[in-house]
């Protein structure tokens, strides 16, 4: 049940990011909340880390090339590579955490 809810929580997450792509040409803020999203996100879902990163990132390149402002690869495609990481993050911590040892 939580997997379920980091998932469609990380899909509301990444279509209101790729809203706020188009309003606004803040590119540090954005990545920076991309990058907070995803850790936070992988954080309730470890096992699903990658769903999580895809469903964060994947809206923005996507919503780039239906508008037809972006070249091909579109920048935001960069957004995805943000995702992977901090997902791939929390997924460190969260294994980490539960092999240490107290």
């Amino acid at each position: 049940m939580k997997d379920a809810f980091a998932i469609v929580a990380a899909l509301a997450v990444g279509l209101l990011l790729a809203q706020y792509d188009r309003n606004t040409d803040d590119t540090a803020i954005e990545l920076g909340l991309l990058l907070i999203a995803s850790i936070g996100l992988a954080l309730l879902a470890p096992r699903r880390w990658w769903i999580i990163a895809l469903c964060v990132g994947v809206p923005i390149p996507i919503v780039e090339l239906a508008i037809g402002h972006a070249t091909f690869p579109p920048a935001g495609s960069v957004a995805l590579g943000v995702t992977f990481v901090g997902a791939l993050v929390a997924f460190a911590i969260a294994r980490a955490s539960k092999t240490a040892t107290a």
